[in-house]
């Protein structure tokens, strides 16, 4: 009987730690796997072979001792060939993939160790009469703690979900893993290893439950401010988006005023020129009409794409871009497709946006006004719609994975407005894509939004 309970309890050890790596990268820390059921399954094989190595390694060995160490190893192989597999199958640098398995592991493990020396504690304060009902006991609150293990990654996943869905850095995860291990390290006794000495034992258990709310607290916080965070970028975007709410519709009254009194003023213009052309006057005609055409200059009120924010945001930026000797060419409309306006503004303002700062670059000043161009289009397939911005560029900017890598010198303040674009474009169900090429005045720079 004593074997069969063995041979339950000594594979839970490396099946939880191998599962709960795997489901700390992909639902707590966020980082993305190239095919998530394959490292899945992976991990389920890895977990159950290692679970048997271990039991294998305890059984078949004669001398205890040596038992344990083979268990050990087997133990020690199997954790290290699934963060090999796990490094493999994760996307991204090598080096971001080696040191966020490694990471991950050692807070398992660590998480691991202070939810089985609680358990330890706990079993410890109750007296058993019974060898087989200690064992039974033993067996159900090892299931118990792992279960509580289990639920706490997904609490913190959950806390997670809500505003702060991207990869935990790795500098944060690296500051979780050494303070887990420090502090653990203290609290836990040196003489006997992972056992609570017995004379403080229930503080230091206390201690151990501390360490846990604070991580949650500390998950908790970090969201809060991302929250914080994301609804001053909120704010930000709706004050933009009334502006150039403001300035269309205000561009659009003007036109509207100037039509009026061209039409209103057009019956005594056609009277003048009849009375010319009857006089034979045609050097006064030709003067008379070259001087209507300079007061047929209607305010621009920009293009109609078929969204009215759309629309607005660009009468906006093409006053912007002649104030920067570009000119913004928008071609095609906007169907087929439902955009929130604070992500048509997210994405079509911060492309804009970009496209402007870098076709206006000083150092484009002399090139010919065909090649300062922005060409802002939109296209309409069977399958999907796309936002298309192409602009000359001075020089290429950095692109890593499909993702740039800002420039400037301010990378706090900077580069958010590719990741709002990437964001908004995800939260339409669609995805961002970047490019340039190398042409004779510099490069060519394209931006394209797929949904």
């Amino acid at each position: 009987m004593r074997d069969l309970f063995v041979g339950i309890l000594l594979p839970v050890q490396p099946v939880s730690i191998i599962l709960f790596t795997f489901y700390c990268l992909d639902r707590v820390f966020k980082y993305e796997y190239k095919n998530r059921k394959t490292a899945l399954i992976v991990s389920l094989i890895a977990a159950l072979v290692t679970g048997a190595a271990v039991d294998i390694a305890h059984f078949c060995v004669p001398e205890s001792d040596t038992s344990s160490a083979a268990g050990d190893i087997a133990l020690m192989a199997g954790l290290a060939i699934h963060a090999l597999i796990l490094m493999f199958l994760l996307k991204g640098k090598i080096w971001k993939r080696v040191l966020a398995v490694f990471l991950t592991s050692e807070i398992i493990n660590t998480i691991n160790m202070i939810f089985t020396n609680i358990q330890t504690q706990v079993f410890s304060i109750i007296e058993w009469p019974d060898r087989y009902l200690l064992l039974i006991a033993f067996l159900i609150m090892e299931f118990f703690a792992i279960l509580l293990e289990f639920f706490f990654l997904v609490l913190i996943g959950r806390i997670r979900r809500k505003s702060d869905n991207t990869p935990l850095p790795l500098p944060f995860i690296a500051i979780i893993a050494v303070s887990l291990q420090l502090i653990t390290g203290f609290l836990l006794d040196e003489d006997t290893g992972d056992t609570l000495a017995s004379d403080i034992g229930v503080i230091r258990t206390v201690a151990l439950l501390m360490i846990l709310v604070i991580l949650i607290l500390f998950f908790y916080i970090r969201v809060t401010r991302k929250e914080r965070d994301g609804l001053k970028d909120m704010n930000k975007i709706n004050a933009e988006l009334i502006e150039s709410q403001t300035k269309y519709f205000e561009a659009s009254a003007k036109a509207d005023s100037e039509i009026r009194s061209m039409r209103h003023d057009m019956k005594n213009n056609i009277q003048v020129l009849m009375l010319l052309l009857e006089n034979k006057e045609y050097d006064k005609m030709r003067e008379y009409l070259e001087e209507m055409g300079e007061g047929l200059a209607v305010t621009d009120v920009s293009s109609h794409t078929g969204d009215v924010i759309a629309d607005a945001i660009i009468a906006d930026k093409k006053a912007r871009a002649a104030s920067a000797g570009v000119e913004l060419k928008v071609t095609g409309t906007i169907s087929g497709v439902e955009i929130s306006p604070v992500n048509m503004c997210r994405m079509l303002g911060n492309l804009l946006d970009n496209a402007i700062e870098a076709a206006g670059d000083d150092r484009l000043k002399d090139l010919p006004s065909d090649v300062r161009v922005i060409d802002l289009q939109f296209r309409r397939t069977d399958n999907f719609f796309m936002i298309s911005v192409t602009n000359p560029c001075a020089e290429s900017p950095n692109i890593e994975d499909g993702r740039i890598v800002t420039s400037k010198s301010d990378r706090k303040n900077h580069g958010f407005g590719i990741q709002n674009i990437r964001g908004a474009a995800e939260e339409c169900g669609g995805e961002l894509s970047v490019s340039c090429e190398e042409r004779p005045f510099g490069y060519l720079f394209r931006a394209e939004v797929v949904m």
